[in-house]
Protein backbone atom coordinates (compact mmCIF):
# COMPACT_ATOMS: atom_id res chain seq x y z
CA UNK A 1 0.00 0.00 0.00
CA UNK A 2 1.33 3.42 -0.94
CA UNK A 3 1.21 6.17 1.70
CA UNK A 4 1.48 9.86 0.95
CA UNK A 5 3.49 10.85 4.03
CA UNK A 6 3.07 14.56 3.31
CA UNK A 7 -0.74 14.35 3.20
CA UNK A 8 -0.80 12.16 6.32
CA UNK A 9 1.28 14.68 8.27
CA UNK A 10 -1.00 17.50 7.09
CA UNK A 11 -4.12 15.64 8.28
CA UNK A 12 -2.58 14.87 11.65
CA UNK A 13 -1.58 18.51 12.06
CA UNK A 14 -5.11 19.68 11.18
CA UNK A 15 -6.65 17.19 13.63
CA UNK A 16 -4.38 18.37 16.43
CA UNK A 17 -5.24 22.01 15.73
CA UNK A 18 -8.98 21.26 15.90
CA UNK A 19 -8.52 19.44 19.22
CA UNK A 20 -6.54 22.35 20.65
CA UNK A 21 -9.12 24.91 19.53
CA UNK A 22 -12.07 22.95 20.94
CA UNK A 23 -10.27 22.23 24.19
CA UNK A 24 -9.85 25.99 24.71
CA UNK A 25 -13.51 26.81 24.05
CA UNK A 26 -16.72 26.48 25.99
CA UNK A 27 -18.20 24.22 23.35
CA UNK A 28 -22.00 24.30 23.10
CA UNK A 29 -23.25 20.74 22.81
CA UNK A 30 -26.92 21.63 22.27
CA UNK A 31 -28.85 24.84 21.54
CA UNK A 32 -31.83 23.47 23.49
CA UNK A 33 -30.47 24.45 26.89
CA UNK A 34 -32.39 26.86 29.13
CA UNK A 35 -29.47 28.16 31.19
CA UNK A 36 -28.89 31.36 29.23
CA UNK A 37 -25.90 33.32 30.47
CA UNK A 38 -27.60 36.64 31.17
CA UNK A 39 -26.77 38.87 34.12
CA UNK A 40 -29.36 39.84 36.71
CA UNK A 41 -29.15 43.42 35.36
CA UNK A 42 -31.74 42.58 32.68
CA UNK A 43 -34.31 41.06 35.04
CA UNK A 44 -37.59 42.88 35.55
CA UNK A 45 -37.16 42.89 39.33
CA UNK A 46 -33.71 44.47 39.07
CA UNK A 47 -34.88 47.19 36.68
CA UNK A 48 -37.84 48.07 38.89
CA UNK A 49 -35.34 48.53 41.71
CA UNK A 50 -33.15 50.71 39.50
CA UNK A 51 -36.07 52.92 38.47
CA UNK A 52 -37.22 53.36 42.09
CA UNK A 53 -33.71 54.37 43.12
CA UNK A 54 -33.50 56.85 40.24
CA UNK A 55 -36.87 58.37 41.14
CA UNK A 56 -35.75 58.87 44.73
CA UNK A 57 -32.58 60.53 43.44
CA UNK A 58 -34.20 62.99 41.01
CA UNK A 59 -37.48 63.62 42.83
CA UNK A 60 -40.47 64.98 40.93
CA UNK A 61 -39.88 65.42 37.20
CA UNK A 62 -42.02 68.02 35.41
CA UNK A 63 -41.39 66.17 32.15
CA UNK A 64 -39.58 62.99 31.12
CA UNK A 65 -39.26 60.63 28.19
CA UNK A 66 -39.60 56.90 27.61
CA UNK A 67 -37.88 55.18 24.66
CA UNK A 68 -39.77 52.35 22.95
CA UNK A 69 -37.90 49.64 21.04
CA UNK A 70 -39.33 46.45 19.57
CA UNK A 71 -38.49 43.24 17.74
CA UNK A 72 -34.69 43.13 18.00
CA UNK A 73 -34.85 39.48 16.86
CA UNK A 74 -32.01 38.60 14.43
CA UNK A 75 -30.53 42.11 14.60
CA UNK A 76 -28.43 42.41 17.79
CA UNK A 77 -26.02 44.80 16.04
CA UNK A 78 -28.76 47.24 15.05
CA UNK A 79 -30.32 46.85 18.51
CA UNK A 80 -26.99 47.85 20.03
CA UNK A 81 -26.84 50.92 17.76
CA UNK A 82 -30.29 51.99 18.99
CA UNK A 83 -29.35 51.47 22.64
CA UNK A 84 -26.19 53.51 22.17
CA UNK A 85 -28.25 56.31 20.62
CA UNK A 86 -30.88 56.24 23.39
CA UNK A 87 -28.03 56.43 25.91
CA UNK A 88 -27.26 59.90 24.51
CA UNK A 89 -30.81 61.22 25.10
CA UNK A 90 -30.70 62.93 28.52
CA UNK A 91 -34.47 63.10 29.08
CA UNK A 92 -35.08 59.35 28.63
CA UNK A 93 -35.65 57.85 32.07
CA UNK A 94 -36.34 54.26 31.00
CA UNK A 95 -36.88 51.98 28.00
CA UNK A 96 -39.81 49.76 27.05
CA UNK A 97 -38.79 46.74 24.96
CA UNK A 98 -42.01 45.47 23.44
CA UNK A 99 -41.23 41.86 22.64
CA UNK A 100 -39.72 39.44 20.16
CA UNK A 101 -36.28 39.67 21.68
CA UNK A 102 -35.54 36.24 20.18
CA UNK A 103 -36.48 34.70 16.85
CA UNK A 104 -36.62 30.96 17.58
CA UNK A 105 -36.48 31.03 21.37
CA UNK A 106 -33.06 29.41 21.80
CA UNK A 107 -30.62 30.41 24.49
CA UNK A 108 -27.96 31.87 22.17
CA UNK A 109 -30.46 34.47 20.94
CA UNK A 110 -31.30 35.48 24.48
CA UNK A 111 -27.62 35.78 25.32
CA UNK A 112 -27.07 38.09 22.34
CA UNK A 113 -29.93 40.39 23.32
CA UNK A 114 -28.96 40.33 27.01
CA UNK A 115 -25.47 41.59 26.19
CA UNK A 116 -27.02 44.56 24.42
CA UNK A 117 -29.61 45.25 27.13
CA UNK A 118 -26.83 45.37 29.71
CA UNK A 119 -25.39 48.36 27.84
CA UNK A 120 -28.48 50.51 28.42
CA UNK A 121 -27.81 53.33 30.88
CA UNK A 122 -31.49 53.49 31.76
CA UNK A 123 -33.69 50.79 33.30
CA UNK A 124 -35.07 48.60 30.52
CA UNK A 125 -38.33 46.64 30.74
CA UNK A 126 -39.08 43.78 28.35
CA UNK A 127 -42.47 42.22 27.66
CA UNK A 128 -42.78 38.76 26.09
CA UNK A 129 -43.48 38.38 22.36
CA UNK A 130 -44.70 35.43 20.31
CA UNK A 131 -41.20 34.46 19.09
CA UNK A 132 -39.87 34.66 22.64
CA UNK A 133 -41.99 31.67 23.67
CA UNK A 134 -40.88 29.29 20.91
CA UNK A 135 -38.69 26.24 21.65
CA UNK A 136 -37.60 26.62 25.31
CA UNK A 137 -38.31 30.35 25.30
CA UNK A 138 -40.92 30.23 28.06
CA UNK A 139 -38.45 28.61 30.46
CA UNK A 140 -35.63 30.94 29.47
CA UNK A 141 -37.87 34.00 29.86
CA UNK A 142 -38.88 32.96 33.38
CA UNK A 143 -35.26 32.41 34.42
CA UNK A 144 -33.81 35.55 32.82
CA UNK A 145 -36.56 38.18 33.04
CA UNK A 146 -39.16 36.82 35.44
CA UNK A 147 -42.94 37.28 35.09
CA UNK A 148 -44.88 37.61 31.84
CA UNK A 149 -47.27 40.10 33.49
CA UNK A 150 -46.03 42.83 35.79
CA UNK A 151 -46.34 46.53 36.59
CA UNK A 152 -44.41 49.44 38.05
CA UNK A 153 -45.07 53.05 38.95
CA UNK A 154 -43.04 56.13 38.12
CA UNK A 155 -43.76 59.83 38.58
CA UNK A 156 -47.38 59.18 39.63
CA UNK A 157 -48.09 57.03 36.56
CA UNK A 158 -48.52 53.29 36.32
CA UNK A 159 -47.08 51.13 33.54
CA UNK A 160 -48.63 47.69 33.11
CA UNK A 161 -46.96 45.00 30.99
CA UNK A 162 -49.16 42.11 29.91
CA UNK A 163 -48.73 38.94 27.86
CA UNK A 164 -51.12 38.82 24.89
CA UNK A 165 -49.42 36.07 22.85
CA UNK A 166 -52.35 33.88 21.88
CA UNK A 167 -50.11 31.67 19.73
CA UNK A 168 -48.25 29.97 22.59
CA UNK A 169 -50.44 30.79 25.61
CA UNK A 170 -54.06 30.23 26.58
CA UNK A 171 -56.40 32.71 28.26
CA UNK A 172 -54.28 35.78 27.56
CA UNK A 173 -54.38 38.55 28.36
CA UNK A 174 -55.37 37.94 31.96
CA UNK A 175 -58.31 40.33 32.13
CA UNK A 176 -58.91 39.92 35.86
CA UNK A 177 -55.28 40.73 36.57
CA UNK A 178 -55.42 43.77 34.27
CA UNK A 179 -58.50 45.06 36.08
CA UNK A 180 -56.84 44.65 39.47
CA UNK A 181 -53.67 46.41 38.29
CA UNK A 182 -55.55 49.32 36.72
CA UNK A 183 -57.65 49.93 39.82
CA UNK A 184 -57.10 53.33 41.40
CA UNK A 185 -56.55 55.10 38.10
CA UNK A 186 -58.26 58.27 39.34
CA UNK A 187 -55.36 58.81 41.75
CA UNK A 188 -52.70 58.77 39.00
CA UNK A 189 -51.64 61.06 36.19
CA UNK A 190 -51.69 58.20 33.67
CA UNK A 191 -52.23 54.48 33.40
CA UNK A 192 -50.39 53.02 30.42
CA UNK A 193 -50.22 49.44 29.22
CA UNK A 194 -47.68 47.75 26.99
CA UNK A 195 -47.67 44.40 25.24
CA UNK A 196 -46.09 42.87 22.17
CA UNK A 197 -49.22 42.62 20.01
CA UNK A 198 -51.87 45.36 19.65
CA UNK A 199 -55.44 44.21 20.35
CA UNK A 200 -56.10 41.36 17.94
CA UNK A 201 -58.71 41.92 15.22
CA UNK A 202 -60.91 39.22 16.76
CA UNK A 203 -60.38 40.70 20.24
CA UNK A 204 -60.89 44.40 19.56
CA UNK A 205 -63.28 44.64 22.54
CA UNK A 206 -60.09 44.59 24.64
CA UNK A 207 -59.53 48.22 23.64
CA UNK A 208 -62.90 49.20 25.10
CA UNK A 209 -62.23 47.14 28.23
CA UNK A 210 -58.90 48.88 28.77
CA UNK A 211 -60.55 52.25 28.22
CA UNK A 212 -63.21 51.39 30.80
CA UNK A 213 -60.43 50.49 33.27
CA UNK A 214 -59.03 54.00 32.92
CA UNK A 215 -56.09 53.16 30.64
CA UNK A 216 -54.79 56.21 28.77
CA UNK A 217 -52.46 54.60 26.20
CA UNK A 218 -51.43 51.20 24.83
CA UNK A 219 -47.89 50.65 23.51
CA UNK A 220 -47.03 47.71 21.25
CA UNK A 221 -44.72 46.21 18.62
CA UNK A 222 -45.13 43.07 16.45
CA UNK A 223 -46.22 44.77 13.22
CA UNK A 224 -42.71 45.97 12.22
CA UNK A 225 -44.00 49.38 11.14
CA UNK A 226 -44.98 52.58 12.89
CA UNK A 227 -48.70 53.03 13.51
CA UNK A 228 -50.84 55.04 15.92
CA UNK A 229 -54.55 54.33 15.96
CA UNK A 230 -57.70 54.32 17.99
CA UNK A 231 -61.09 52.80 17.38
CA UNK A 232 -63.48 55.60 16.48
CA UNK A 233 -66.07 54.50 19.01
CA UNK A 234 -63.51 53.88 21.80
CA UNK A 235 -60.89 56.65 21.54
CA UNK A 236 -58.11 54.76 23.34
CA UNK A 237 -54.84 55.36 21.45
CA UNK A 238 -52.61 52.38 20.63
CA UNK A 239 -49.09 53.23 19.56
CA UNK A 240 -47.16 50.65 17.51
CA UNK A 241 -43.40 51.01 17.12
CA UNK A 242 -41.45 49.74 14.12
CA UNK A 243 -38.92 46.91 14.25
CA UNK A 244 -35.26 47.17 15.18
CA UNK A 245 -34.43 45.93 11.67
CA UNK A 246 -35.78 49.24 10.32
CA UNK A 247 -33.56 51.18 12.76
CA UNK A 248 -36.48 52.96 14.37
CA UNK A 249 -37.76 53.56 17.88
CA UNK A 250 -40.54 55.47 19.58
CA UNK A 251 -40.20 58.37 21.99
CA UNK A 252 -42.92 59.02 24.54
CA UNK A 253 -42.78 62.41 26.29
CA UNK A 254 -44.87 62.72 29.44
CA UNK A 255 -45.82 65.59 31.71
CA UNK A 256 -48.64 65.98 34.21
CA UNK A 257 -51.05 67.50 31.67
CA UNK A 258 -50.31 65.67 28.41
CA UNK A 259 -48.15 63.20 26.53
CA UNK A 260 -46.82 63.07 22.97
CA UNK A 261 -45.38 60.30 20.81
CA UNK A 262 -42.71 60.52 18.12
CA UNK A 263 -41.50 58.13 15.45
CA UNK A 264 -37.71 58.23 15.53
CA UNK A 265 -34.51 57.04 13.91
CA UNK A 266 -31.01 57.94 14.95
CA UNK A 267 -31.30 60.87 12.51
CA UNK A 268 -34.31 62.51 14.13
CA UNK A 269 -37.98 62.26 15.12
CA UNK A 270 -41.39 63.11 13.67
CA UNK A 271 -44.47 63.64 15.84
CA UNK A 272 -46.89 60.71 15.50
CA UNK A 273 -50.50 61.53 14.62
CA UNK A 274 -53.26 59.26 15.87
CA UNK A 275 -55.75 57.98 13.29
CA UNK A 276 -59.27 56.66 13.69
CA UNK A 277 -60.13 53.21 12.40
Amino acid sequence: MFFNLKKLKARITYFLMVVLVLSGCDYEVSPWSTDAECSNEVSIERNIERLKAYEQEVGVRSEYQVAIISDPQQYPGTFEDLIKHVNTLPEVDFILLTGDLADTGVKAEYEWVCKVMEKAKQPIFAVIGNHDALAFGKEIWAKVFGPEDYSFTYQNSKFIAYNDNKYEFENVPDRDWLAAEAAGDDQRDYTMVFSHIPPWDFDLPLSQELKDLGVDLGVHGHEHSFDYWQLTNVQLPHYVVTSTKKKGFGLLTINSSDYTLENCTTDGCVVAQVRNR
